[in-house]
């Protein structure tokens, strides 16, 4: 004799077989693909020199639900050692370069500002010492809807 399903067994099997459907497209999203070569613009603003990880800190959500207003803070970790100079990339934006600071003793390296977000990308915070160093922190922000790029983008950049 045939056993019958109960709902509850129904429902449970449909949830675990959309999990299995959107759970590997999310995890997908988590590592963006750069449209954008941030090391062409690295070589534009830093020559041969390539940052190396730390002594910046990039504070951002990494869940934004619209890209209109994002709100970044960009500091040195060390306060005895502060950067000249920051600077913040945002690869996949129509204009890569975002930001660049420079700061003269005795004004702390820390800044907070909003930007905008085309779409889901790694965000790249760069410092610069006075002895030539460049120090970088990265971080991937998720965009649920994104800002800067429409059909009018053409007619306002050229």
């Amino acid at each position: 004799m045939a056993e019958r399903l109960t709902r509850r067994q129904v429902v449970a099997g449909g949830g675990g077989a959309l999990t299995l459907t959107v759970l590997p497209r999310a995890l997908g999203a988590a590592s963006v693909p750069e449209t954008g070569d941030l090391r062409a613009v690295f070589k534009t603003h830093f020559g041969d020199q390539v940052p190396t990880p730390g002594g910046v800190r990039l504070d951002v959500s990494r869940l934004v639900e619209s890209g209109l207003s994002v709100a970044v803070s960009v500091r040195g970790e060390d306060p005895q050692d502060p950067p000249e100079a920051l600077y913040l990339f945002m690869p996949r934006n129509p204009e890569p370069w975002g930001l660049e600071a420079h700061f003269q003793a005795p004004a702390l390296p820390e800044l907070a500002t909003r930007i905008r977000l085309s779409a889901t990308q790694n965000l790249t915070a760069v410092g610069r010492w006075a002895d030539g160093r460049l120090g970088l922190d990265s971080v991937t922000v998720l965009v649920t809807r994104g800002a800067c790029i429409d059909e009018n983008y053409g007619q306002w950049v050229r």
